[in-house]
């Protein structure tokens, strides 16, 4: 192998690599973006009920006194 084609095999393997990389950390962020949107719903939904039971629990409490 000539040097030209040592470098030419370099940049092939460095770039590929470099587009590994850069693929993988996409997939990475788009996991990220989908766990905490799916925990914030679920957060969302827990808050929710807290804050029903409570009013529910203030009605009966004026109701009863």
């Amino acid at each position: 192998m000539t040097k030209d084609e040592t470098l030419l095999v370099f940049t092939l393997v460095v770039s590929s690599s470099l587009v590994s990389v850069f693929l993988f950390g996409i997939l990475l962020f788009m996991v990220l973006i989908s766990t905490t949107r799916d925990f914030r719903e679920r957060t969302k939904s827990k808050l929710g009920k807290i804050m029903i039971w409570k009013i529910e629990r203030l009605h009966d409490e004026q109701s009863s006194g």
